[in-house]
């Protein structure tokens, strides 16, 4: 597992896609979840062709599209596919990533974000509440529906024809701000299990799971 402290989800993607690009079978990126297309500037940047889609149309260029249903008839076939933060909103994961895996040409690649569930904070929280940090009652709403597990992460991808290259956390844990009250005691104790996590497993500093991978079959 790589660590990447000094990255979220965005910047490691477009720091991925810099080194890749002259690499990619096509020239066209499928952005899938483009909620209101900030992916697109950057595409343009790398004289790529972005391709939105979305489960809700947030932006009028975007193309709806159901994972638990083939690619919409009239879109093309990219070298590199944007996933970031929708996997765990799927009640059907596999099918989604068989549908992905067969939208996406051979040797294109996949950039792909979760909630890290393995995070420090998320184990914090499953010690006090016996909870999963984002996986809870309240995120139901969100349709947080599948726990990511990078494992099974991995075996669903593997078994729909990709390699994984990558596996990394991105993020650091910030230390709350000062004020004498019950409030800052109380997020002093909770940094420091976080921090006592941290230092048992380095990887576990970051809430986001990155997954980098290239579709080998």
């Amino acid at each position: 597992m790589k660590i990447y402290k000094k990255h979220n989800r965005e910047t490691w993607e477009i720091e991925k896609l810099n080194q890749i690009k002259d690499l990619l079978p096509n020239l066209i990126i499928s952005d899938i979840g483009a909620g209101f297309g900030w992916f697109e500037k950057h595409a343009k940047d790398a004289n790529l062709v972005w391709q939105p889609f979305d489960y809700y149309k947030k932006t009028e260029k975007s193309t709806i599209w159901n994972l638990n249903n083939s690619a919409p008839q009239n879109s093309k076939k990219p070298g590199l596919i944007i996933f970031l933060e929708v996997l765990e909103h799927l009640s059907n994961p596999e099918l989604g990533i068989k549908n992905i895996s067969n939208h996406i040409v051979k040797d294109g690649y996949i950039l792909l974000t979760v909630p890290y569930i393995f995070s420090a904070e998320s184990k914090v929280e499953f010690l006090l509440k016996n909870k999963l940090f984002a996986f809870q009652e309240k995120h139901l709403p969100e349709h947080h529906v599948y726990v990511p597990l990078p494992h099974v992460i991995k075996f669903h991808l593997e078994n729909n024809g990709f390699e994984l290259i990558e596996m990394a956390s991105l993020g650091t844990f910030i230390f709350p701000k000062f004020r004498f009250s019950y409030f800052f005691i109380k997020s002093f104790i909770h940094y420091l299990l976080v921090k006592f996590f941290i230092i048992l497993k380095p990887d576990s500093e970051g809430n986001t799971l990155a997954i980098f991978a290239k579709k080998i079959k």
